[in-house]
Formats: C-alpha cells, sequence, structure tokens
C-alpha cells in the first residue's frame, strides 16, 4: 500500500525519460494542427499538455491523458493521424522538425482541419 504523501511526492517528480517528452511535444503538435476554436474539449487538451510540457511531472501528463480520452472520437484520430505523420517526419530529419516559429506562435488559434465550428 502507498502512502499518500509518497504518491503526492511521486507525482512531483519531474517527468526525465526524454521519448515521452519527445511524445508529449508531439502530440501537442498534432492538437495545434486539429484545433478548432470553441470547442472545450480541444482548448482543455491543448491546456493540459502545455502544462505537461512546462512542468514535466506526471500528475500534468496524467490530466493530459485524461483530458485526450475526452476528446471526440474523430478529433482524437485527427490528432492520432497528425502526431504518426509528425513522428515519422521527426524519425526522418533525426530530431526536431524544421521551423522558424514555435508551435504556439505559428498557430493563432486555428487548426488545419475541416471547417471551423463556434
Amino acid at each position: 500500500m502507498t502512502l499518500p504523501s509518497a504518491r503526492r511526492a511521486q507525482d512531483e517528480l519531474p517527468l526525465e525519460d526524454e521519448a515521452a517528452l519527445c511524445s508529449i511535444e508531439i502530440l501537442a503538435e498534432a492538437v495545434e494542427m486539429a484545433f478548432v476554436p470553441g470547442i472545450l474539449e480541444l482548448r482543455t487538451l491543448r491546456d493540459a499538455l502545455r502544462e505537461a510540457r512546462r512542468t514535466r511531472s506526471s500528475a500534468a501528463v496524467r490530466l493530459a491523458y485524461s483530458a485526450f480520452s475526452r476528446v471526440d472520437p474523430e478529433f482524437r484520430n485527427r490528432i492520432s493521424h497528425h502526431a504518426l505523420t509528425l513522428a515519422t517526419l521527426r524519425r526522418r530529419s533525426g530530431g526536431r522538425m524544421p521551423a522558424g516559429t514555435p508551435v504556439s506562435e505559428r498557430s493563432s488559434g486555428r487548426g488545419i482541419d475541416g471547417p471551423r465550428r463556434a
């Protein structure tokens, strides 16, 4: 049995796994690509991924996973498709995607998929 205080201390430990951090970064980029303003679940997921990248805490990663599971299946499929494409491109290029600016600055609050909903 794990003590609650030990559990809290473990949640606050920074995530050091580079593969996991890379996956979070790719997923965050994929969410930006599929982002549609006005859809609360996508905004929640985007914010949760930003927090997971910023804090690198296990608790933040779990929150992002929970947010992803609440997104509409159609959007999860789009995000997954974008993430797989980005991961393939990153693997081929041997590292970070060549981009002039960070994802947060590239996106103007609009995704690249389909018609926009309010």
